[in-house]
């Protein structure tokens, strides 16, 4: 039997992810996942949301005490964010 049309699955998941329209939910679960391995369970315990639009990612942190220490870091977390993400998705994060 010879095949015809033979397709890599890799490929066929995507084409079905993107004619779902499943792209940006599928994204925002990375992020948040992301968010959470790369900020650590501390930190993560206080991140009560997270937001993706546009490029910017709003996360709510329920602790000043934590959100002051996060904002230090902004820049670093927004670096390995991107690193993990494997792409150049997050141009900013602003914490409220």
């Amino acid at each position: 039997m010879k095949r015809t049309n033979a397709n890599i699955l890799s490929d066929l998941l995507k084409e079905f992810i993107r004619d779902e329209g499943l792209e940006e939910g599928l994204l925002r679960l990375r992020i948040a996942n992301a968010w959470d391995k790369i900020v650590g369970k501390k930190y993560a315990y206080y991140t009560s949301s997270r937001n993706f639009a546009n490029g910017i990612l709003y996360c709510t942190i329920s602790s000043s005490i934590v959100r002051n220490q996060l904002y230090f870091q902004l820049d670093n977390i927004t670096l390995q964010l991107n690193k993990e993400l494997g792409d150049n998705i997050i141009k900013k994060i602003i914490l409220r």
